[in-house]
This record gives structure tokens, sequence and C-alpha cells, in this order.
């Protein structure tokens, strides 16, 4: 069984406190099939049927837990998934 630091399992439970919600899974899942060029706020609340507003709330709660990553490109933003955190909890994780 791998050690790990007291930092790398609080990282851990923030991943999985933000994505202990069903919309925050379709966001999870959306996002993955947008690999790797993410997808613009507004397409991705069209495609998870949410307003911008329930959007931003669950956007807000993954970005906390390292999950999702928001980049500016001109006027829009992108999101997508943080690949680095993920593979590093899937290294976590590993059974």
């Amino acid at each position: 069984m791998k050690t790990i630091t007291q930092n790398q399992k609080l990282d851990l439970a923030r991943m999985f406190d933000a994505l202990g919600h069903p919309r925050r899974i379709a966001i999870f899942l959306t996002l993955q099939k947008a690999r790797p060029e993410g997808l613009r706020f507004g397409m991705l609340a069209q495609q998870t049927n949410m307003t911008e507003s329930s959007l931003t709330h669950h956007i807000k709660m993954m970005q906390k837990g390292g999950i999702v990553s928001a980049k500016s490109k001109g006027p829009a933003t992108v999101l997508g998934l943080n690949l680095s955190q993920l593979k590093q909890a899937q290294g976590f994780l590993s059974l």
C-alpha cells in the first residue's frame, strides 16, 4: 500500500467532495467527452441542461476541488478537466 501525505489526503477529499453531486458528475462526464479542447461555458450549460447561475455554482465547487480548470479565450471562458490532478488521484487510488 502506498503511503500518502496528509496534504495529499486532503486533496483527495476535496476532489471527492467536488464530485459529490449528480450535476457535478454530469459536468465531469460532459467535459471528459470534450477533451482535450474543453467547452465554452455557454455550451457546457446547454449540454448539461443547467442555468448559468447553477453551472457557475457547480464549477466553483469543482475548481475548488482541483477537477476543473478555466481558461479565457478572448471574451469566452473555456472549461476543461484538470488532467494532472486527476492522474495524481488515480495514482493514489490504484489498486
